[in-house]
């Protein structure tokens, strides 16, 4: 009897972790309107030049933005799974505007967005 004692309490456990996580229903995800919120004044803002399924094809972009001078342009994860290329550090929304005006003259469509 004594040996069953531990094994009891591991099939509790195997059984009660899962039913306590899962109580509140399956794990939500973001949406992707979630992870690419508008940039709001006073908070932090980047500049997205674009998101894409893999670092290959937003290296490409990133490697095109450095080359027509907007450094500090980077990839980065997404909390959707995406990648994404932008420039961080954008210190206001004025700022920002002129920042989308010169990438526009320069043929990139840029967005500004809440940081992180």
């Amino acid at each position: 009897m004594v040996r069953l004692v531990p094994w009891a309490v591991v099939l509790v456990v195997a059984i009660a972790y899962p039913v306590a996580v899962l109580a509140g229903g399956a794990p939500r995800f973001p949406s992707r309107s979630e992870c690419a919120r508008p940039a709001v004044a006073g908070q932090g803002i980047e500049a997205v030049f674009g998101y894409f399924a893999t670092e290959r094809a937003a290296a490409e972009l990133r490697d095109r933005a450095l080359k027509d001078g907007f450094q500090g342009t980077e990839t980065e994860q997404d909390a959707c799974g995406r990648v994404k290329v932008v420039v961080r550090g954008i210190p206001s929304i004025d700022v920002g505007r002129s920042f989308v005006d010169e990438a526009k003259r320069a043929g990139f469509e840029v967005v500004l967005e809440q940081a992180g």
